[in-house]
């Protein structure tokens, strides 16, 4: 497998070598005239003859030169990539059309270009990963919503199970012997941009999975946060968004909430099937399931999320971001639950186990804002495997 700093590394090769051939065309052969058949191929164009090909031949130096710092400056490199596609090809076929005769090697001119534009693809390819994509999925926007009603489930995992699924840099919160994994559905209200009137906001159903983890930022604190495994909505501008914005995985959804007194009823159908849950709540009693690990609410509630903290993995620069959530009135209530159906444990990566129902917990009229994200650069000794 290709490390993170294996792929920087051959980004940045690729880079220079492709950048190094702009500037050499551009600034030696065009700008300082370092080769006249540059200027007799372009003064062999129609209407291009005496000083005009000097000054396009000047011109064409300077678009050359300025590819090359694009192409060092890694912003965009796809589009870059691109341009220098159609700027080089471009070239070749007025070239071939007007001045064969004039080429050093024309049999071998559009091969030698093809192989040059493979290597700045490849540039471009492993120099994306860390661009523009990366930074727009790092929570960039503060956001506010307002919790309708949220219903918890706390499952109780081995952690050898959950800990091949946290990324480099997260550590997995255990608690007598157990990992947790934290179901959370969620009826959300106006989830826009913070600074926007909640009238523009977007209403919408979450069903969130969730591991508990810890992460030590470097040279500070331990965050204690949760790392999101997947994400099912019911609105698909939310999915669209959600994809964009962040690594939270969104899926399409059907939800369907029935309240009636004490009782909530959650019935969920995904496409993939990997999301479909039928959860019964009953706010009038409150137990800890059979085999619960905790024996009290009290540590139950340790583990009934939100958390202060959401962390992203951007495989891109090798970071974690972290995004701080604030809430108001938070005041997790015990509930009991009976589930129908949660098929998120089907898949494979939980084969061999089975999940416990640790604690539900029930929370409405909830404020909440989500901060942007603040991306913390992780060392060579955090490098792993990520799912």
């Amino acid at each position: 497998m290709v490390t993170f700093h294996g792929r920087r590394t051959l980004g940045a090769v690729s880079a220079l070598l492709v950048a190094l051939v702009w500037v050499i065309h551009g600034a030696y052969n065009k700008l300082l005239h370092g080769s006249p058949r540059h200027l007799a191929i372009v003064q062999s164009v129609p209407g291009f003859d005496g000083a005009m090909g000097e000054h396009v031949l000047a011109a064409v130096g300077l678009l050359e030169v300025a590819i090359a710092v694009w192409v060092l400056s890694a912003w965009t490199p796809f589009l870059c990539a691109a341009v220098q596609t159609t700027a080089l090809l471009s070239m070749n076929i007025v070239e071939l059309s007007v001045a064969r005769d004039l080429l050093m090697w024309p049999a071998g001119l559009v091969p030698l270009n093809l192989a040059f534009l493979a290597l700045a693809w490849t540039a471009a390819a492993t120099r994306e990963r860390g661009g523009f994509r990366a930074r727009l999925r790092r929570h960039p926007l503060a956001v506010k919503a307002h919790f309708q009603d949220c219903l918890t489930l706390t499952y109780a995992v081995p952690p050898e199970i959950l800990r091949p699924l946290l990324p480099p840099g997260l550590e997995l919160e255990t608690f007598r012997g157990y990992g947790f994994v934290a179901v959370a559905l969620v009826q959300t209200d106006s989830l826009r941009p913070a600074g926007l009137p909640a009238a523009l906001g977007q209403d919408f159903f979450l069903a969130g999975y969730r591991i508990f983890t810890t992460f030590a930022v470097p040279g500070g604190d331990r965050l204690r946060g949760l790392r999101i495994l997947r994400s099912d909505a019911n609105r698909a501008l939310m999915v669209a968004g959600g994809n964009l914005l962040t690594h939270y995985h969104y899926h399409h959804c059907d939800a369907h909430l029935e309240s009636s007194g004490d009782r909530l009823h959650v019935r969920v159908e995904t496409p993939d099937r990997f999301g479909d849950l039928d959860v019964t709540m009953d706010a009038s009693r409150a137990t800890l399931p059979a085999g619960s690990p905790f024996r009290s609410w009290r540590e139950a509630r340790r583990f009934a999320g939100p958390l202060l903290w959401t962390f992203d993995y951007e495989p891109e620069t090798h970071a974690i971001v972290a995004i701080k959530g604030m809430r108001t009135h938070w005041k997790p209530a015990p509930v009991s639950a009976a589930i129908q159906r949660l098929a998120f444990f089907e898949q494979p990566e939980f084969h061999g186990c089975t999940p416990l129902l640790a604690a539900a917990f029930h929370v409405d009229d909830i404020e909440y804002r989500w901060e942007r994200g603040i991306r913390y650069p992780l060392g060579r000794q955090s490098e792993g495997r990520v799912f």
